[in-house]
């Protein structure tokens, strides 16, 4: 911003008349709270004069107040125009223009926790460019890899994180992609990329969130709710018989999803859910404490007590080392049942993008290439509810999961990661077409 416009806001939000000298002995002070002010709002868009008083006397020996704030940093807001003051908040010059927009971030705020690491990795975020983790340099970097380090792809990049970060799922990142002529060459490409922006999107510190990243508020609403259990199952809100289904279809819910759930076959049953959930966490603990992925002590019995978050990163690991399964049979006292199960998965785990196109009451089909890449249609069952209820969302609808064998059924490892992809009439009718062809080798209901 330049000195000539930060001057104007200045004046139009301020006093000028309120502008002192800094006060003798606390020059060190200002300065130290200049670097707050600066990490608050870059790391949360606004914040309250009282919540920063709080941070900061909570960091620091040398104590401040919420006058003290005013004095201080008002003669800095008139020079640097970084942040400005807004009734009682300290605010993130992009709203310089609007301050309507502060009301729209407070309500998105309202009753989220708010990120505040230590004093020294807070005060990082002074610098507008600090990031904490790689991944949208791993996205730049991708697009570097595949489109060059020309103009176009540094352009593009710029508003496709923008747009990602501040906008609203994926459906805009096509037309992006196409204005700075930037164009995968195949559906692998493409769906690695898309990999690529939806971990960054997830791992980015959002003001909305008040810091904290998707992921990390994910898990921390989770166990704040405390419904702890002893092995996962979904709660879902109640559905009148003629409300519209949950599920998109436009139907009555008593014609659609209604009848799956009324049928209960397009999940296991509780004993086969109990045998999956011991059989999974107990493989999952053997992981993390053979790599050290997360410091939680994972415990099959209460698996819940450690947040999705976390777990998805042990089961990443997993699935990028398969033969642990193998070393946690020969070193892990087990049932032959569990045995049985877990060599399967070994041998018969198909990781890899699908899409699912329509549910029936013993299954959600869902289409995916075979190992000769061809295209297939395979009938998935939920676990402790049905695919349907899980994914609740209009079909078709694309994710990312691992499928695995389970007592003559095919299942997933309890994790499906959905894309925000909308598809118009055109990808529906594809999609219709891929179907018509696939189905004439029937629905695949087994990977043993």
């Amino acid at each position: 911003m330049t000195e000539e416009k930060a001057k104007k806001i200045f004046e139009k939000y301020n006093r000028t008349a309120d502008i002192v000298r800094c006060p003798n002995g606390r020059a060190i002070v200002r300065k130290l709270l200049d670097s707050y002010a600066r990490a608050a709002v870059n790391l949360y868009g606004m914040i309250n004069r009282d919540a920063l008083v709080a941070i900061f006397n909570k960091q620091n020996v040398d104590q401040t107040s919420n006058e003290e704030i005013y004095i201080l940093l008002l003669p800095l807001v008139r020079k640097n125009g970084w942040y400005g003051f807004y009734k009682e908040y300290i605010v993130h010059y992009a709203f310089f223009d609007d301050f309507d927009q502060t009301d729209y971030l407070l309500g998105h705020q309202a009753d989220k926790p708010r990120y505040v690491p230590e004093k020294d990795e807070f005060l990082k975020y002074a610098d507008e460019d600090y990031a904490d983790n790689d991944h949208w340099w791993n996205v730049r970097r991708f697009m570097w890899d595949v489109f060059g380090y020309g103009k176009e792809t540094a352009e593009g990049y710029t508003e496709v994180k923008n747009y990602m970060i501040y906008g609203d799922g994926i459906r805009e990142l096509g037309p992006i992609l196409d204005r700075h002529k930037l164009l995968f060459t195949g559906e692998k490409q493409l769906q690695e990329f898309v990999n690529l922006i939806m971990l960054a999107k997830n791992n980015t510190r959002i003001w909305e969130n008040n810091g904290y990243t998707p992921s990390e508020l994910h898990g921390i609403l989770r166990k704040r709710d405390k419904n702890i259990v002893p092995f996962p199952t979904l709660q879902r809100p109640k559905v009148g018989r003629n409300d519209p289904c949950p599920c998109g279809s436009g139907k009555k819910y008593k014609k659609c999803c209604a009848l799956f759930d009324d049928e209960k076959t397009a999940q296991l049953s509780a004993e086969e859910g109990r045998l999956f959930y011991e059989t999974w966490y107990g493989l999952i603990s053997f992981v993390n404490d053979r790599k050290n992925v997360i410091k939680d002590k994972i415990k099959p019995e209460y698996p819940n007590a450690v947040s999705d978050m976390r777990v998805h990163k042990v089961r990443e690991v997993l699935w990028e080392n398969p033969e642990l399964i193998d070393e946690y049979i020969s070193k892990t006292e087990l049932p032959q049942e569990r045995i049985d199960i877990l060599k399967l998965w070994r041998t018969n785990y198909k990781k890899e993008m699908i899409f699912v196109l329509e549910y029936q009451p013993e299954y959600a089909v869902a289409i995916a290439s075979d190992a000769q890449g061809e295209d297939r249609l395979y009938g998935i069952k939920g676990i402790s509810n049905s695919v349907a209820n899980a994914l609740r969302r209009d079909l078709p609808a694309q994710l990312e999961t691992v499928l695995l064998p389970f007592k003559g059924k095919i299942i997933y490892d309890s994790f499906m990661n959905t894309m925000p992809i909308g598809f118009g009439e055109g990808s529906r009718a594809a999609f219709r077409e891929m179907y018509d062809k696939a189905i004439k080798y029937g629905i695949i209901t087994s990977l043993e």
